[in-house]
């Protein structure tokens, strides 16, 4: 099936909602993988404690997402998941259980959520243009699993400019000092995706973050629905309902590299984009210059987030600023 992508202002109604992920689901070629799966990941992006417009996946988009896979076939068995991460990290198991994805479990059979920090793991080597790098990634996306479908939003991020369906599958790296990867980020990113069977993306397009991110931007209501049976084209699409380029963001130049990128001709629209645009716009801050340096910087990663120094830099730092994730 060629590139599709389903554009649509998000509905308001619980009824309309659900003809739309059905409509959806057809449209970009769901429903036959879905008729013929067993096992499907679901990935949101919960890259906070609790639910925060702009920067969570919402709970009711996904248990919406989950209805329509149940309703096509009611077998099929689903995971909710994702790692921890980031320094100072916080527990996935209750960020999920807060935001109240446990409720997805009870209402629905044959759902489970899993914490991939939590999970066995093995290392898995990735061929890149600086050569090849060994990560660690979660079993369970090798055993029976036919596919995964990203849940992203139309995020901001002051490191990677955005963070749309491939950026969402950082938190799949089960490591909880994933940082340390992030130099090669960029090369790695739409790799992983691919060994990770991302096949399908929904936008949960309520609310977007501006300005800045991945936490502590402006969220603002903009209202889209997107889905697609394509991560690249899903990116260059909502980049451009975005106002940005998708060439002037080097981990999706660097997918094209890799080929996961189609051709903007290529790509079937379903829907109207135009009426839906709107400019973000990334805005960072003094303490986002150093936190880009040690993102880029293998040695400037080692010394700020995983040398003896590590500690002290950061306290000092938060004497001048609030943490983006409050301690626990």
């Amino acid at each position: 099936m060629k590139p599709s992508v389903y554009v649509d202002r998000l509905a308001q109604e619980n009824v309309a909602i659900t003809g739309q992920f059905d409509n959806a689901a057809a449209a970009i070629g769901l429903n036959q993988s879905v008729m013929d799966a067993r096992v499907i990941f679901i990935k949101p992006n919960l890259t906070y404690p609790t639910y925060k417009a702009g920067v969570t996946t919402r709970v009711e988009f996904v248990e919406g997402l989950i209805g329509t896979l149940h309703r096509i076939n009611p077998r099929v068995k689903v995971f909710i998941g994702e790692g921890e991460g980031g320094y100072n990290s916080f527990s996935m198991s209750a960020a999920m259980e807060t935001m109240g994805f446990g409720k997805i479990v009870e209402r629905f059979p044959n759902v489970e959520l899993v914490n991939l920090s939590k999970v066995p793991s093995k290392v898995v080597e990735i061929e890149t243009k600086r050569g090849p790098y060994p990560l660690q990634l979660p079993e369970i996306f090798f055993k029976d699993l036919d596919f995964s479908i990203s849940v992203p939003l139309p995020k901001i991020h002051c490191m990677t400019r955005l963070t749309l369906s491939y950026k969402n599958q950082w938190g799949c790296l089960p490591d909880v000092m994933r940082l340390k990867n992030h130099f090669m980020f960029h090369h790695i990113i739409s790799k992983i995706a691919a060994l990770l069977k991302f096949r399908f993306a929904f936008l949960d397009g309520k609310y977007g973050l501006d300005n800045n991110g991945p936490m502590e931007g402006d969220p603002v209501e903009v209202n889209w629905f997107v889905a697609a049976n394509s991560l690249g084209a899903f990116d260059m699409i909502v980049s451009e309902m975005m106002g940005f380029d998708w060439r002037t963001i080097t981990h999706l130049k660097m997918a094209d590299h890799y080929g996961f990128m189609p051709k903007r001709p290529e790509i079937e629209i379903i829907g109207d984009l135009e009426p839906l645009k709107r400019t973000f716009r990334l805005k960072r801050t003094f303490w986002n210059y150093p936190a880009l340096a040690a993102f880029r910087s293998q040695n400037l990663t080692q010394l700020v987030y995983l040398s003896r120094w590590a500690k002290l830099l950061h306290d000092v730092m938060y004497t001048f600023r609030k943490r983006p994730i409050p301690l626990s």
